[in-house]
């Protein structure tokens, strides 16, 4: 039987306050009466013993404190088989004085202590305490006390006590709501998820603003979500593979030519604007005369040239720079980053670099080129100027992830480690840094990834640990 987070909230929530109210009551029941009945005998006994000396000194039982410590008691002093004086409301006539005194001492539950004795009987709800203090001879204090027992104080507190309920139930059904809906809201949202995962349905998004376990719960779905879709999406070009080697071959020859053509693309742009300028220059025509400026144009453009043929170069050359025993230390990447920083630095980004000593397979050379890759392209991308970059182990993989505020579409993360691919062409680049990413990475056949995860760019780099 399906039960909802709100009763169990609520049957939790009740079943603790109920437990702590009623242990509460108990206490007062079974002590806060006779804990009232024992402060009284106390306050009567120190009175008597403190007003001894007076009394002998024949001070009236008027002008002692014996009138201060309780107020429903009699006091009497016995002198010389006669009552010389009388105090309080009349509990014992005087006729009863002497077998008053002669029953008292004859009580088998007399408590003597010292010069004082007493003795403790219940009649119903009331506490009769009877005092008796021997000054000498036959000199006596007879002190007579009425306590009302508080054992009934229910029938006080039965009105409290309902109150109470009421204001005790309203109060749990307004935390069970609180707290079953700051579960149910999030926990709605992630099942919601999780069926259009299990439909293969990437469309849906994922997004809760949290700092708990549920926000470590949406990241991980977040992952999984793009590491299905991935495999998904590998395994359909697996199966696409199956067909055949000449289609595969086919495949690889069409891209080939593809990124031939994409290079004599890319290279013909800057070198036309160049030969425009030059020759625009040479003849002095309209705005070209003003060599000073346009010179500075032609060597933007030459160094973006540049940029693009040391680009492909790497790209050309990287599985000639690696090794099958190559290894290298994460702590490299300290001295190997300066570029980025000070690209950083001029970019008005603040770079939070997290870097462990741990060792990977990895040529250190191709591992500066790939982590510089992806820290610029977060860095040109990052919508808060903010980039982080951390490091972090599980189980045999050592992971590098470089993490930006901002979002890619779906479609353009299909396609952004395709050479010459840029997400946004009004962003300087060559278009081949997450290329050569891809490249460095299926050479020794690591992890990687860029996803979006709740408003952040995250990319995933798994290298094996030595």
């Amino acid at each position: 039987m399906k039960i909802s987070i709100f009763i169990k909230t609520f049957l939790t929530l009740l079943f603790s306050f109920v437990i702590l109210f009623l242990g509460s009551q108990l206490y007062l029941y079974n002590n806060f009466s006779n804990r009232y009945v024992e402060e009284n005998i106390s306050a009567v006994k120190n009175a008597i013993i403190n007003s001894a000396a007076d009394l002998e000194n024949d001070v009236s039982l008027v002008d002692s404190m014996l009138e201060e410590a309780s107020s429903e008691t009699q006091y009497i002093r016995f002198q010389n088989n006669a009552v010389t004086e009388m105090v309080g409301p009349t509990i014992l006539t005087e006729s009863e004085i002497l077998f008053f005194v002669i029953d008292i001492y004859d009580n088998d539950d007399l408590i003597t202590e010292g010069k004082l004795s007493y003795t403790i009987t219940i009649d119903e709800d009331i506490y009769n305490i009877s005092y008796i203090y021997r000054f000498g001879g036959s000199d006596y204090l007879l002190v007579l006390t009425k306590i009302q027992s508080l054992n009934n104080i229910d029938v006080v507190l039965k009105e409290i006590t309902i109150n109470q309920g009421i204001f005790l139930i309203v109060t749990i059904i307004i935390l069970s709501l609180i707290i079953s809906r700051s579960f149910t809201k999030p926990i709605k949202k992630i099942n919601k998820y999780a069926k259009s995962l299990a439909r293969l349905d990437f469309d849906q998004k994922l997004r809760i603003t949290r700092k708990d376990e549920l926000q470590e719960l949406t990241s991980s779905l977040n992952e999984m979500a793009f590491n299905l879709q991935k495999t998904y999406s590998e395994l359909n070009q697996a199966n696409a593979k199956l067909k055949g080697d000449i289609e595969f071959e086919q495949l690889q020859e069409k891209k080939k030519k593809e990124l031939i053509m994409t290079i004599n693309h890319e290279l013909k742009t800057p070198v036309s604007v160049i030969k425009g300028m030059v020759e625009g220059m040479i003849d002095g025509v309209g705005r070209f005369s003003n060599k000073d400026v346009y010179l500075k144009q032609v060597l933007k453009q030459l160094e973006k040239l540049s940029d693009m043929t040391k680009d492909l170069t790497y790209s050309l050359k990287l599985e000639d720079i690696a090794k099958a025993n190559d290894s290298a230390n994460l702590i490299s990447l300290e001295n190997s980053l300066d570029s980025v920083k000070e690209l950083a630095k001029i970019s008005k980004v603040n770079l939070s670099l997290d870097i462990k000593k741990y060792k990977v397979q990895i040529n250190e050379e191709l591992l500066a080129i790939l982590v510089t890759n992806i820290l610029k392209n977060a860095i040109s991308y990052t919508e808060d100027f903010k980039v982080y970059l951390k490091t972090y182990k599980q189980a045999d993989t050592v992971f590098i992830e470089v993490k930006n505020k901002g979002e890619i579409k779906e479609s353009d993360l299909e396609k952004i480690f395709e050479p010459y691919y840029r997400v946004n062409l009004n962003k300087e680049g060559t278009g081949l840094g997450l290329f050569i990413v891809k490249q460095i990475a299926e050479i020794y056949q690591a992890e990687y990834k860029i996803f979006n995860d709740n408003g952040y760019v995250i990319s995933k780099i798994g290298l094996k640990k030595l």
